[in-house]
């Protein structure tokens, strides 16, 4: 089954993104933080009328913040914008069943479920990201509370 993906940056390692999913990639914004959401949650972003929680993967994934501009993928997930925070975007892959793999087994456990298959892109691996499972439940309930009552 052939495969688009977004290709974003977070340091050294390359991530990916179903492209079927993406609303758009936005460069700096301005963003509003909110007290007491959790960690993952950066702060909020009007964009074109749209309030939209900010999630940080370099805080998900334990890495320490980046230094220096950032972009946003928009996503759509379960009827819920939300901007990812990245490094970088870098290039669509187009990624066909030779060049994708399912996630090795010993990586997957429920602190990474998100994890949802391997491109190998010309000897770079790009780990692809399941959207939908990176925000818990209790996250995307938290998510969805702050853009009830940012409106």
């Amino acid at each position: 089954m052939d495969f688009q993906s977004v290709v974003c940056v977070l340091g050294n390692e390359l991530y990916g993104i179903d492209i079927s999913i993406v609303q758009g990639i936005e460069k700096e914004q301005q963003i509003v933080r909110v007290p007491n959401t959790s960690d993952y949650i950066k702060g909020i972003m009007n964009l074109r009328g749209d309030i939209i929680p900010i999630y940080g993967l370099r805080k998900k994934f334990g890495m320490p913040d980046h230094e220096g501009d950032v972009q946003y993928v928009i996503v759509k997930v379960d009827d819920m914008l939300l901007a990812i925070e990245v490094d970088d975007v870098g290039e669509i892959i187009h990624a066909d069943e030779t060049m994708t793999y399912d996630a090795p087994r010993i990586c997957i456990s429920n602190n990474t479920r998100y994890v949802d298959k391997v491109i190998n892109s010309n000897g770079k691996l790009i780990i692809v990201l399941d959207v939908s499972k990176l925000l818990s439940d209790e996250e995307k309930d938290g998510i969805e509370n702050l853009i009830t009552t940012s409106k």
